[in-house]
């Protein structure tokens, strides 16, 4: 018999420190492998790992002698006015962490006031997604484009039917990665995935359809 995956149901307040406690509790509550398909990568991870090496190399450098009494992170950005100037990016399948997937996310987002960005590999439907922002809140979609036109445009207007204020393009997505720690934990996609199942239908137990349709 097939063994359910059952990813969190727990909700409350997380007592951590840095990012490295806050991945060692998720260790504690996620199922290993929807854990290793969260925080590994492709291949030995070599771009993972020259990637945070970049972000890290990204410094802000105090400037002395300034004013710096009552701090604002608050910017602006395409219209809108976020908290500060951090952008939530595209990531998918948030229901391998947690069962209310995608909602949660989007509804946090929107309380910190900044953009939240839905991926066409979502747990949840952009009207989900929508409604749990607050239906007022900023989202932007990130878009597959397919060799079908058809497909293209019906995905499209979905996003802007459900508030989607941009494309996020994903251009380098031509063949899916080589995913070794998926492969060493047996690892097969669990969940279903309402938006990318328009690309391309019978998605689940792989996430190739939107490389496959995009070729």
């Amino acid at each position: 018999m097939e063994k359910v995956y059952q990813a969190g149901t727990n909700e409350g307040l997380i007592d951590f420190i840095n990012i490295e406690d806050l991945e060692l509790a998720a260790t504690q509550v996620i199922p290993n492998g929807g854990y290793g398909y969260i925080s590994s990568g492709a291949g030995d991870l070599f771009t993972y790992r020259e990637n945070e090496k970049a972000f890290n190399h990204r410094l802000i450098i105090p400037h002395i002698l300034k004013d710096v009494e009552l701090p604002d992170t608050t910017t602006g950005f395409s219209g809108e006015t976020l908290t500060a100037p951090i952008i939530m990016a595209p990531v998918a399948a948030h229901g391998l962490a947690h069962e209310q997937a995608e909602r949660a996310s989007a509804k946090g987002v929107a309380e910190f006031g900044t953009i939240y960005t839905a991926s066409s590999y979502a747990s949840c439907t952009l009207e989900e997604i929508r409604k749990a922002g607050g239906n007022t809140a900023p989202q932007w979609f990130q878009f597959y484009m397919s060799k079908d036109d058809g497909i293209n445009t019906d995905i499209l207007e979905m996003a802007k039917r459900n508030g989607a204020k941009a494309i996020v393009l994903t251009a380098d997505a031509t063949v899916g990665g080589n995913r070794e720690t998926d492969r060493r934990n047996g690892f097969t996609f669990p969940l279903p995935m309402p938006i990318v199942q328009a690309y391309q239908s019978g998605v689940g137990q792989t996430m190739d359809a939107v490389y496959k349709s995009s070729k």
